[in-house]
């Protein structure tokens, strides 16, 4: 799937729901996924965990954390 296909909104929906355990986001898609997440009204319920080489691990926040 060529990523201006991909629902970034949709995917955070499914983090914040459990629905998804986790979005590994690649550092060359960011800034399609930025357009996203600054209007994600949820951002608190989503964390983000940076790795080596630009690669952002999102999951649902959990609980105890909010």
């Amino acid at each position: 799937m060529p990523n201006s296909e991909v629902d970034y909104n949709q995917i955070l929906e499914e983090l914040r729901q459990g629905e998804r355990e986790e979005f590994v986001l690649q550092a060359k898609d960011f800034p399609q996924f930025f357009e996203t997440w600054r209007d994600y009204p949820y951002q608190n319920a989503i964390v983000g965990e940076a790795h080596h080489g630009g690669e952002v691990v999102y999951r649902k926040r959990p609980e105890s954390e909010m």
